[in-house]
């Protein structure tokens, strides 16, 4: 049997099309993603299904697992298919939600963003629907985490909601492992005009839709009418918190409730909580999957008809009541008591944090608090107890609970050896270490970490730890080559780059004298630990491929932008580097601009965001060279070698196109200070201008991207202002000089990142904002102000201001002068 639900089709696209003329295949911008989720959010979920006259139907085979129903089916798309489990929510106002990992998977979208139909296998039947939803995603992962074993190899990642389910005739045998579904018949008999009871005790009544929600009639104890809905997302059936105080029972123990002669309080306690549905009568609450074991209920939606069944002997929870009531007494000794009589129930693992939260809101005796950790530790199984423990520890931090950290750290190491996750220890270790360090307790801190960093060697967070102590102890080398492994990690860059700032200091050299920090020291030591790429040879210009300007390759990114496994910022990244390795600066100048996009980093400037309106640069994903070709500036490690190729193709035949304009640059350090002055010669046009760029030829900014050291960046313009000045030479020549201190621009940088804070872009650390003077360089161009063209550029290193005045031999990076001179930008 096959059945599809019909919706419309969506689709969406990007900005900068102009530009994107790639011939790699298409790296989505960040806009792109934003756009694309915003419309599958807000794209209808599913129509209701076309059936006509088709026969046939099926089961779901369902499951408890965690107190939650479930199923495991296939779902499949035209480009693949996979296995997986589902929650089963009548109550859910959603058709399909599906994790975004399993829609990767199922290739749930195409690359343009149009929603593909999903097909769900029901073993001998199928549904099929024309796009699925997001759903909360760390539900679904901590519900797989907690209950993989339970649910086998494969992942809870999403869930069924109404909008599936309401388009079927529903017979729920919950206690028989299985939902029964039959297509609506168009063709039905008149329904039922009152409540009926069957010899087999079966009550018939009519069905009460209420958007697309079935609901029970059912009487409270005192006669009154009330609506009982019909749903399968969590184990306790729950009765309305309000209705049941109203009744002077906030413990949810309100006499009988009844559908006919079946008394639903007789199977189960109810649960008090919030019930925000809406009832014509009144709401009584929502029905749980331990009530559905107890009877088969039948949604005739064709006959417009509602029959329930009891199909098992009614037995009264009386240890849900007992813990119910103590909830609703707030006593935290009522629920220790629950815990002595009922360590075993289903409800101890709840009571037990339940416990834990009033010890510690009542500022409880440690021993106390203590005492509750270990009840949510007994409380949970065997090879989960080390996993738990981490979780509250991770929770408890964030909160500041120092004393519940320690205790549930020092309980979960005890438990390591026999959890389902066997890293879950060596993070209990990382962590517990880190909370003793932060509480003076060093030495047993220093043995957690260093059994945390045998387990996960590359930890940035416990290498950052152990970089703390060893500096506290005063073994500063040992502490550098701690901070030198948390640099290159996401998660501790920030606190590793500071780290080596203040260690580097505190190293001393043969002579004792203090070593001064450098990025080029960093980066011989994270060779090999982070990724590079290089070009084969060096450009030689010849007959074929001459060199008859400089061009200037801007490359458009961010720190934050992807991940090392995602993509992203990486890709073209790398690409930059190897059109460094291939191009002489006299060929290929290499500018680098960071743009507040995903999130501001510490290297955005308020230049670099001018420069892409000026370009029509939207995102941090494009490389433009000589202002008027743009290249694919992100994507995935792999594919560096193509995007530095498109780049380089371009840069070759940019190279052989005569200029009629030259630029020169004299640049010098003073002190604090960049001095100078830039040199451009040629016809004076209207439109035209020049912008002094000072740039840092590498920068240590770890951020999210898996980019480490990045290259050539964007600083300031020397000039004063982010558009450069107007070109006006006179007898065809035109001298710009600058002096700006480095101190002042730093203080800019800070000034400007705390605009983008205030514009609601999000925080950056205030890391590497100092520019280094050994690795400034000084960048010159001149560009049509209103096409953003390049038509000459050049670059130097300063020179020192103590270095002799002499001419020296020219660097690889630069030809120049004594005094800091460049030549060229034909």
């Amino acid at each position: 049997m096959r059945v599809r639900v019909d919706g419309p089709d969506n689709t969406f696209g990007g900005p900068y099309g102009a530009r994107r003329n790639h011939s790699l295949p298409t790296v989505p911008s960040a806009a792109h993603l934003l756009l694309g989720v915003s419309l599958l959010l807000c794209a209808p979920a599913a129509a209701s299904a076309h059936l006509g006259e088709v026969q046939g139907g099926g089961s779901m085979a369902v499951s408890v697992v965690g107190q939650r129903l479930i199923v495991s089916c296939d779902l499949s798309t035209a480009a693949n298919r996979i296995p997986v489990n589902l929650f089963v929510e009548l109550e859910g106002r959603h058709g399909l939600q599906l994790a975004n990992k399993a829609a990767a998977g199922l290739k749930a979208e195409t690359s343009d963003g149009k929603p593909r139909p999903i097909t769900m296998h029901f073993g001998d039947f199928e549904v099929v629907v024309p796009a699925r939803e997001l759903g909360d995603e760390d539900l679904f992962a901590a519900f797989t985490k907690y209950h993989s074993a339970e649910m086998g190899e494969n992942a809870l990642v999403g869930s069924i909601g109404v909008e599936v389910l309401r388009d079927w005739d529903l017979t729920l045998r919950v206690g028989d492992g299985r939902i029964d579904l039959s297509p609506i018949q168009a063709d039905t008999s008149a329904p039922p005009m009152a409540l009926d009871v069957m010899d087999d005790g079966t009550v018939v009544t009519p069905l009460t839709l209420i958007d697309d929600m079935a609901w029970i009639p059912v009487r409270w104890s005192d006669g009154a009418a009330g609506g009982l809905m019909v749903g399968t997302a969590v184990y306790d059936t729950r009765i309305d918190a309000r209705a049941a105080a109203r009744r002077g029972r906030p413990a949810g123990d309100v006499g009988s409730i009844k559908l006919a002669d079946i008394d639903l309080h007789r199977y189960v306690a109810f649960r008090p909580e919030p019930v925000v549905q809406v009832h014509p009568d009144s709401v009584v609450g929502i029905t749980g999957i331990n009530l559905l074991r107890c009877l088969e209920v039948s949604l005739d939606r064709s006959k417009n008809e509602l029959r329930v069944r009891p199909v098992r002997e009614a037995q009264f929870p009386d240890a849900d009541l007992q813990f119910f009531q103590a909830r609703a007494d707030e006593d935290p000794e009522a629920v220790l008591d629950f815990l002595e009589d009922h360590p075993e129930e289903r409800l101890a693992g709840e009571a037990a944090r339940l416990l834990l939260d009033y010890r510690i809101e009542d500022a409880a005796p440690s021993d106390e608090i203590d005492a509750a950790v270990g009840w949510v530790f007994e409380t949970e199984v065997g090879d989960l107890r080390t996993t738990r423990m981490l979780d509250l520890m991770k929770e408890m931090s964030d909160a500041g609970e120092v004393g519940v950290v320690i205790a549930a750290g020092r309980l979960g190491v005890d438990a390591g050896r026999d959890d389902r996750y066997p890293n879950a220890v060596h993070e209990v270790h990382g962590l517990l270490g880190r909370t003793l360090l932060d509480e003076g307790e060093g030495d047993e801190a220093w043995r957690h970490l260093l059994s945390a960093a045998f387990g996960l060697p590359e930890d940035g967070s416990i290498n950052l730890d152990l970089g703390r102590f060893y500096e506290q102890q005063g073994r500063y080398r040992r502490a550098f080559s701690r901070y030198v492994q948390a640099v290159i990690r996401p998660e501790s860059g920030a606190g590793g780059l500071e780290g080596l700032q203040r260690v580097q200091s505190l190293l001393k050299n043969e002579e004792g004298d203090a070593e001064p920090f450098s990025v080029r020291t960093i980066e011989r030591m994270i060779a090999g630990k982070v990724r590079n790429f290089g070009a084969s040879s060096r450009f030689v210009p010849d007959e074929e491929n001459p060199a008859l300007r400089t061009v200037l390759c801007e490359f458009f990114t961010n720190g934050h932008l992807g991940s090392e496994e995602r993509g992203g910022a990486i890709g073209g990244a790398l690409a930059f580097e190897g059109l460094e390795g291939r191009f002489d600066p006299e060929h290929v100048v290499l500018l680098q601009y960071h743009l507040p996009a995903p999130q501001p980093d510490a290297l955005c400037t308020s230049v670099a965001r001018t420069r892409a309106s000026v370009l029509g640069v939207g995102d941090p994903t494009v490389m433009v060279l000589d202002g008027k070709t743009g290249s694919p500036g992100a994507g995935r490690w792999r594919q560096a070698e193509e995007i530095y190729d498109r780049a380089r193709k371009i840069a070759v035949k940019r190279l052989a196109k005569l200029t009629d304009y030259d630029v020169d640059i004299s640049a010098r350090i003073e002190g604090d200070r960049v001095v100078g002055s830039a040199v451009v010669t040629g016809a004076e046009e209207v439109g035209l201008r020049v912008q002094v760029l000072l740039a840092e030829a590498a920068v240590l900014y770890p951020g999210s991207s898996g980019v480490v050291v990045h290259r050539h960046v964007a600083r300031a313009s020397l000039l004063g202002d982010d558009m450069g000045a107007w070109f006006e030479p006179e007898d065809f020549e035109q001298e710009f000089t600058f002096d700006r201190s480095l101190a002042e621009i730093e203080s800019e940088q800070v000034e400007f990142l705390g605009e983008l804070e205030a514009e609601g872009l999000g925080t950056a650390p205030l890391i590497s904002t100092r520019v280094d003077p050994a690795e400034a360089r000084v960048v010159a161009f001149l560009y049509d102000g209103s096409t953003g063209e390049v038509l000459a550029a050049y670059s130097v290193k300063p020179t020192a201001a103590d270095e002799a005045a002499v001419a020296t031999e020219p660097s690889e990076e630069a030809p120049q002068g004594a005094d800091g001179a460049g030549s060229g930008g034909r």
